[in-house]
């Protein structure tokens, strides 16, 4: 045994060996806290204006929806204009926006408290529209909703350049419809969200 420890080959396959049983022994500890990673969320409060974000007309919706029951008085904002294909099987288009004020107004929330903005077709794209739309009527506190494991980004997005505006963000997350967020790893869907957002986030670091 002596022998092989004084091998540099063996000193590095051990060392290997040693970090894979660690990371399996602690695997559900390190996956929910990459989860936890991405949520970067705020404690809820009623802003001048709530948008949310294109992408998930149905889970943010919901967000949107609690939203409005806690806060009936909140205007809010729609954005996205990206065309959801599958909506093209009932003969009909709808940008995202429209699809998400569409669902927001069948749950009850008045049309006439629902803006849409329907230029934008990336979360870059979207906080160009929205920081245009809020210097333009002076909007100085803001929420924004997405989905939850979308944050991170989100903020990342839009934190520097509304600060430089003087306006505050409060950052909201839609809670997964498809999967449990505190065990993501243990369905395709979160696996597929988790691996996304973590691929988005390098790709945006680099091309920002």
């Amino acid at each position: 045994m002596r022998a092989l420890w004084s091998k540099r080959w063996f000193k590095i396959l051990s060392v290997f060996m040693l970090i894979l049983i660690v990371l399996f022994l602690f695997r559900n500890k390190i996956l929910r806290g990459m989860g936890n990673y991405l949520v970067a969320v705020d404690p809820l409060e009623k802003t001048e204006m709530c948008f949310v974000l294109g992408g998930n007309s149905y889970e943010r919706g919901i967000s949107a929806i609690k939203v409005f029951e806690q806060f009936p008085d909140q205007q809010f904002a729609t954005t996205g204009g990206n065309y959801p294909y599958q909506i093209l099987c009932l003969d009909t288009m709808m940008f995202e926006a429209e699809l998400t004020k569409h669902w927001m107004v069948s749950q009850g929330i008045p049309a006439t408290q629902i803006d849409t903005l329907t230029s934008a077709h990336s979360t870059m794209d979207e906080s160009h529209e929205i920081l245009q739309f809020c210097q333009q009527r002076g909007i100085k506190k803001i929420t924004i909703i997405s989905s939850s494991f979308h944050m991170r980004r989100v903020r990342w997005v839009f934190e520097e350049k509304f600060e430089e505006a003087g306006i505050q963000i409060i950052f909201h997350g839609a809670a997964a419809v498809d999967y449990d967020q505190n065990n993501w790893w243990q369905n395709e869907e979160g696996l597929i969200m988790a691996n996304n957002e973590f691929v988005k986030l390098l790709y945006y670091l680099v091309k920002y």
